[in-house]
């Protein structure tokens, strides 16, 4: 009994000592506001957004970030239906728009395509992928458009190629080194591997088309009911994105982490894609109305809705830019 009593008294007295922490602790973590990023690429697009997460920019902003990796065309329903908050499909987002679904492309991570027009080593030429197969995530997002616009550009009917749909961009290079594929839109890291261990870059993207590649999308419903979440998760990226630029080290060493995948070449790459992603990202996060335009034109060839609609239902960076004058 007295053994009892003097356990039940330490138990007070520990807890007397340390609940003012742990109940500041509880009260701080209570405060975060839960929000889940459904990301889509293990790539320098997706790269700030784990930045941001690892280095706390999201808790600084009263954020509890959740990253759930998912098909780019996973994240529109997933919105919708409020599984995600926040989407980093834009080329999705943007088609999705254009057929009257109410969502917004909210922040713009670049406008120059990273995505590279990579075939298997027998392929010399983009006329040889006539009756060939080239994998993509999905049909309507940014690889496909790419993919279409570059045989376009050289004078080859799309319909002549076959667009295989395989998922996750992940599984885009394994199916290309399986033989599964002939040709497939591959991002940096992704292009820099292939290359180096052989296959063949025909085109790029950014050769034929400019485009919001990256960034943020979320819902209309989202913009309207919580607009100091759609500012808060854009300044706690820019910060993001403020600190791959400044700090080259902190960079070089995160893209040699498991994030990017790069396996034994770690080393070897690290610094190229580091100078690379820097060519990349954009100031403000935001692009002019006359490129708005242009993704909504190349979005209706496919879509065909009944009319186009205006840049404003497409496109919000209303918020980006306020966020952008205030860290100047």
């Amino acid at each position: 009994m007295k053994y009892k009593t003097l356990l039940l008294l330490s138990l007070v007295t520990l807890a007397l000592i340390s609940s003012p922490e742990d109940a500041a602790a509880a009260e701080k973590s209570a405060k975060l506001t839960t929000v889940r990023i459904g990301y889509v690429s293990r790539s320098i697009l997706d790269m700030p957004f784990i930045i941001a997460r690892d280095r706390g920019y999201f808790r600084e902003e009263g954020l509890e970030p959740e990253l759930i990796f998912m098909k780019a065309a996973q994240t529109i329903p997933a919105m919708l239906a409020g599984g995600v908050d926040f989407g980093t499909a834009t080329g999705t987002a943007v088609a999705a728009a254009v057929s009257a679904v109410d969502v917004r492309v909210v922040f713009a991570l670049t406008d120059k395509p990273s995505f590279d027009l990579i075939v298997l080593p027998t392929i010399a030429n983009l006329q040889q992928l006539r009756g060939k197969k080239l994998g993509i995530t999905a049909f309507g997002a940014l690889a496909e458009i790419l993919a279409r616009q570059i045989f376009i550009a050289n004078k080859i009917p799309p319909e002549q190629v076959t667009f295989l749909p395989l998922g996750t961009s992940d599984v885009l290079y394994i199916a290309l080194k399986a033989g599964t594929i002939d040709a497939t839109m591959l991002q940096i890291p992704q292009s820099f591997l292939a290359v180096d261990e052989g296959f063949r870059k025909l085109a790029s993207g950014a050769d034929v088309y400019r485009a919001v590649q990256g960034g943020l999308t979320t819902t209309k419903a989202t913009i309207n009911d919580r607009p100091d979440l759609v500012t808060k998760m854009i300044r706690a990226t820019q910060r993001s994105l403020r600190l791959i630029r400044t700090d080259r080290r902190y960079a070089v060493e995160f893209i040699k982490g498991p994030y990017l995948d790069l396996g034994k070449d770690r080393d070897r790459f690290a610094d190229r894609i580091y100078d690379a992603a820097l060519q990349y990202y954009l100031q403000t996060g935001t692009v002019d109305e006359k490129l708005q335009r242009e993704m909504i034109a190349v979005a209706a060839q496919r879509v065909k809705p009944k009319e186009l609609p205006p840049h404003e239902r497409v496109f919000d960076f209303s918020f980006a830019q306020k966020v952008a004058d205030t860290l100047r």
